[in-house]
């Protein structure tokens, strides 16, 4: 009999034991920021990401999704939704009444908006009124909203010749199709292609764009979430920001 119960109390250590475990993983996982967004801010966010984790000890999940993948993820497990330009922020909450928390939406740092060309600038493209030439070859990539630059005054320009859908997409076209004169597109990505091609940039206030971030309306974790907002926006995340070509 007491051998019985020596053995039925080892199971029962071992099975409060083997809870216990599992109520801290399950903890642990819920103390991770996860925040989900496009490809463009991607990298800087998630140095960014780094950084404050080794400062404040919260551990940040920073994952970029195509736009049609973002409103499940963030709806299962978001902490935070960023987007390349303010924009995509409007339209994605309009598009999901509800998951984000508007009140409080804020802007990051901005971009600017120019025109790469190829190394040298051999057509002499200045701005944007050269680039209606017809020896001029654009490339357009879908998600960057650009075409009201192109030089058309309604419609598609009939210079663009290639199409991409990301900016990542766009650095590869670039690379592999020499027959690409002119992107108008962010300053950051012709970080991304400085040894193969020059920047003109558009000036005003009309070459600027924000990356905007706000928090979803279910996150647990509300409290680290507007803390790494105001890390993305102190002065040493505006620096890491300007390594990779904001403002």
């Amino acid at each position: 009999m007491k051998r019985i119960l020596r053995q039925f109390g080892l199971l029962l250590l071992v099975l409060l034991l083997s809870a216990a475990t599992a109520r801290a993983t399950s903890n642990e996982s819920e103390r991770i920021l996860r925040v989900y967004g496009p490809g463009g801010p991607h990298h800087v966010i998630e140095e960014c990401a780094s950084l404050f984790t080794e400062k404040h000890g919260v551990k940040v999940a920073v994952v970029k999704a195509f736009p049609h993948d973002l409103e499940q993820r963030l709806r299962t497990d978001g902490d935070i939704y960023y987007g390349g330009a303010e924009y995509m922020l409007e339209n994605f909450n309009q598009r999901n009444p509800g998951l984000l928390d508007m009140t409080s939406a804020d802007k990051l740092h901005p971009r600017r908006i120019g025109i790469i060309v190829r190394k040298g600038n051999p057509l002499g493209i200045d701005g944007i009124d050269d680039l209606g030439q017809d020896e001029i070859n654009l490339l357009d990539v879908k998600l960057e909203k650009m075409r009201h630059f192109h030089g058309a005054k309604s419609g598609l320009s009939p210079n663009i010749r290639s199409f991409a859908f990301t900016g990542q997409q766009g650095v590869e076209a670039w690379r592999t199709s020499p027959g690409i004169d002119a992107w108008v597109t962010y300053k950051s990505w012709h970080f991304a292609l400085e040894s193969e091609s020059d920047f003109i940039e558009i000036p005003g206030e009309h070459g600027l764009r924000h990356t905007p971030i706000a928090l979803t309306t279910h996150t647990p974790l509300r409290q680290e979430a507007m803390a790494f907002i105001a890390f993305l926006k102190s002065d040493e995340g505006r620096q890491v920001f300007e390594e990779h070509g904001w403002y």
